[in-house]
């Protein structure tokens, strides 16, 4: 992933960061545990490391209560970063995306 995060990851740390505020003991561990994944994984995926299927990606959605243009674009992000990855994997020079 380039400079820019992907957009489902800007909307996970939002969310993250919201509840930060709104708890300062809230973790990652706690928000990995209320999207009910490791949170080994979720910090893989919040790094970049990682991008998470779309059938994840919709739970995460629907988790989220996102609206469904708002899920739409988040599943979107996941899927373009997906694709940007398996042709990076294929042959680096066939795509832009990093």
């Amino acid at each position: 992933m380039g400079a820019a995060s992907p957009d489902y990851i800007k909307r996970l740390n939002q969310e993250l960061e919201k509840r930060v505020e709104k708890n300062r003991h809230y973790s990652l561990r706690a928000f990995a545990r209320f999207l009910e994944v490791d949170p080994s994984l979720l910090s893989k995926i919040i790094s970049a490391k990682e991008v998470p299927s779309l059938k994840r990606g919709d739970k995460f959605a629907v988790k989220l209560n996102l609206s469904s243009c708002e899920r739409e674009s988040f599943l979107l992000s996941i899927a373009e970063t997906q694709k940007c990855a398996s042709l990076n994997k294929l042959d680096s020079k066939l795509t832009e995306c990093d």
